[in-house]
């Protein structure tokens, strides 16, 4: 291997243990610093990166790559602690020497201090947009321009989130601790919402070129598995219920999309390729939590989601039981999604003709661009062989369409729709 390729091949890997570190080492150093000074934490973690990267294309690679940035990343901040020890007004409990030294990057350390920046991140003080961004850009270690990326807008956007949550950081004085046990429930829900919108955004993307973002999917997972494993949450249902709902929905990646990038409906998806491994997961944490008295909207999700793993094909679906579980969402949850979901599950009882029914009474009290209210019926419509007036739906469609994957996807649909009408 020739000295260009060996340096390339250096950076690369640095630049993907910083990916995989960067959230861990700011979840360990920034209490050291105080949410207040998060920025420092952050440029220390930057710094380390640009060291490794000059000095493993000068030397060999590291034995322990993690180990290495986690040393370079501890005297870092050991040395910016000292140098901020003279400043006046500055946190007393960091003019230690040895609370200094016992910055450690343990497993059990790094899994409590990031279970903190979460709670951190969304507190309710800050907006919901700027909290995921928070989660994004200090628990999920995405660069700027990828997160830009990932909601479709520019690096100046983003950096003002950040910019006005850190402000709110500063301002309302938020401790790195979990809440005490009279607000815990409280911001428990609020972290499992950013947790699930970020699930969400990763599980079927409203912005860029891809219908799933497999990473942010993970992510979500993994740092709603730092919740479920900590003996705190151990009797909050909704925390398991979540889980269970995102790891059953996440069984069924492989299925999502074909080839070309298109999406494939429900019952079209080859059952083979579903994660029996993650349904698996997913079951047993609903098993863990059927005799709760709670029932909140990850408990009824995870249920219909759990209807759809099972059966082990479309036709088999329990169509009866996933009714009756939007029969209960619709009183805590009565969003156009829920209600036209609903419709569905009525069409797959009775026929196409009552979930037609059931969306036209609903008509008036959705958003006339709503892409799901045009796809729904040009599926009822198509299941009926109008043909033409589900074209009229998939062309409305089409002209609300805003990202690759929906244009692709309903333009294919379009052009089925059409060969299906030159045999009428």
């Amino acid at each position: 291997m020739n000295q260009k390729s060996s340096d390339k091949k250096s950076k690369a890997l640095a630049e993907h243990f910083f990916r995989l570190e960067y959230a861990k080492i700011v979840a360990v150093i920034t209490p050291y610093f105080g949410l207040s000074q998060i920025n420092l934490a952050e440029d220390i973690v930057q710094d380390t990166l640009l060291e490794a990267i000059h000095a493993w294309e000068l030397n060999r690679i590291p034995d322990d790559p993690s180990a290495w940035l986690y040393k370079v990343a501890k005297n870092k901040s050991i040395n910016t602690l000292k140098k901020l020890k003279l400043e006046k007004g500055y946190r007393k409990s960091i003019e230690s020497e040895s609370l200094i030294q016992k910055l450690n990057f343990s497993e059990e350390q790094i899994a409590d201090d990031q279970l903190r920046m979460m709670f951190a991140c969304c507190h309710s003080s800050i907006s919901q947009e700027a909290q995921i961004c928070l989660i994004l850009k200090t628990l999920c270690g995405l660069s700027i321009g990828e997160i830009a990326n990932a909601f479709l807008t520019n690096n100046e956007t983003i950096n003002k989130r950040l910019v006005r949550a850190r402000k709110m950081l500063r301002s309302e004085q938020i401790t790195f601790e979990l809440p005490n046990p009279d607000g815990l429930n409280k911001r428990l829900d609020t972290v499992l919402k950013t947790i699930f919108l970020l699930f969400n955004e990763g599980y079927s993307t409203s912005k860029g070129k891809q219908l799933i973002n497999y990473d942010i999917c993970l992510e979500a997972i993994r740092l709603l598995e730092l919740i479920c494993n900590h003996s705190l949450f151990k009797d909050f249902s909704k925390v398991h219920a979540l889980l269970a709902l995102m790891l059953l929905n996440a069984s069924r990646f492989e299925s999502r999309v074909d080839s070309q990038g298109l999406m494939i409906r429900l019952e079209d998806q080859d059952r083979s390729l579903w994660n029996k491994q993650l349904i698996n997961r997913g079951l047993a944490h609903l098993h863990q939590i059927q005799n709760t008295e709670e029932v909140s909207i990850y408990h009824i999700l995870a249920t219909i989601s759990a209807y759809h793993c099972i059966a082990i094909e479309f036709a088999q679906t329990n169509w009866q039981g996933i009714l009756k579980m939007y029969d209960a969402l619709v009183s805590l949850d009565a969003s156009p999604l829920v209600r036209l979901n609903r419709a569905i599950a009525l069409a797959e009882i009775y026929g196409p003709e009552k979930g037609i029914e059931e969306i036209e009474q609903l008509v008036d009290s959705i958003p006339q661009d709503y892409i799901p209210l045009h796809t729904g019926l040009a599926d009822l419509y198509i299941r009926k062989k109008k043909f033409r007036l589900a074209l009229d739906h998939l062309k409305k469609a089409l002209s609300l369409s805003k990202t690759t994957f929906e244009t692709k996807t309903i333009t294919h649909r379009i052009v089925a729709c059409e060969e299906e009408l030159k045999y009428c």
